[in-house]
C-alpha cells in the first residue's frame, strides 16, 4: 500500500515525545522544579514510574503481537532504548503522554489533542493495533488520576 514518506518521518518525529525517555527526563524536571518551589505535589510526574511497571507487567502477561513488521512506517530519527518485550498491549507511548498531560493537568482541549495525536501516529506507524492505544490512555490516565487524587488528599490532610 503505497504512503507518504513525509507522514511516515513527521509521526516518527512526534512519537518521540512518547519515548520513555523523553518522558522520563520531562517528568523528573517538573518534579525538580516543583521540589525547589516547596510543592507538595512535587512528587506526582514521578509516578510515572509506576506506569511504565504496570506497563511491562502487562506486556509481560497479555500475548497481543504488534502489527506485523512488514507494515511497520517508524522511521528511527533518534536511536532510543528498544523494549524488552514484543507485546505490544498497552502501548507505551500512550500510557507516558496521557499520564503527564493529565498529571501535569493540561487543559483538556490540549491534553485530548496531544493523546489523539500519539494515538493515531501509533497507529498509522504500524506500532500498535486501536487496542493497544486505548489500554494504554487507560492506564496513563489512571495511574495519574491516582497520583493526583493522592497528592490532593495528602495536602487537604497536611493542612
Amino acid at each position: 500500500m503505497p504512503h507518504a514518506a513525509w507522514l511516515d518521518v513527521a509521526g516518527s518525529a512526534i512519537t518521540i515525545f512518547g519515548q520513555s525517555e523523553v518522558v522520563g527526563t520531562i517528568a523528573l524536571g517538573v518534579a525538580i522544579v516543583r521540589r525547589g518551589a516547596g510543592r507538595a505535589d512535587w512528587w506526582v510526574p514521578l509516578a510515572v514510574a509506576a506506569v511504565v511497571a504496570v506497563e511491562l507487567a502487562l506486556k509481560l502477561t497479555i500475548a497481543q503481537a504488534p502489527p506485523p513488521r512488514e507494515l511497520s512506517r517508524s522511521v528511527a530519527l533518534i536511536p532510543f532504548i528498544e523494549s524488552p518485550v514484543r507485546n505490544a498491549f498497552p502501548s507505551g507511548h500512550l500510557a507516558r503522554v496521557a499520564f503527564l498531560v493529565t498529571a501535569l493537568r493540561w487543559p483538556g482541549w490540549t491534553a485530548a489533542a496531544a493523546v489523539l495525536l500519539m494515538a493515531i501516529t501509533r497507529i498509522y506507524l504500524a506500532e500498535h493495533w486501536p487496542s493497544d492505544v486505548l489500554g494504554g490512555w487507560l492506564l496513563g490516565y489512571g495511574v495519574a488520576m491516582i497520583a493526583v487524587a493522592s497528592s490532593s488528599a495528602g495536602g487537604r490532610a497536611a493542612r
